[in-house]
């Protein structure tokens, strides 16, 4: 008699998730875990309807507020800090800290 495997949401949920990071397609991610792929279906479908397209908070894609400190030695020094932007893909985005916020939301929404 053949065993049938229970697969909670959460840790299916997190097959999901990882298989999306992993590049690997979804046959050959279930081939390699032992998952049925119509189980990865059933679990992949209620994913797809519990975040209508969106990630889970903890993976949302966004921005978080960042206060800039001042530092005394590169203000005297004439040195001005720059923000940073790495992005997933690849792409880097580099200006001064005095760019206006207008013109920085544009950009990074482009």
């Amino acid at each position: 008699m053949r065993k049938i495997k229970r697969h909670s949401r959460a840790g299916m949920f997190g097959h999901i998730k990882a298989c999306k990071e992993s590049g690997l397609s979804k046959r050959a991610y279930c081939n390699l875990h032992g998952i049925a792929s119509s189980t990865f279906q059933y679990w992949a479908k209620k994913y797809r309807k519990e975040y209508s397209g969106n990630e889970p908070a903890d993976n949302a894609p966004g921005f978080i507020p960042v206060q800039v400190q001042p530092d005394p030695e590169t203000d005297q020094a004439g040195i001005h800090n720059q923000l940073h932007f790495l992005f997933p893909n690849g792409i880097q985005v580099m200006c001064p800290e005095t760019v206006n916020p207008k013109v920085l939301k544009t950009l990074l929404n482009s």
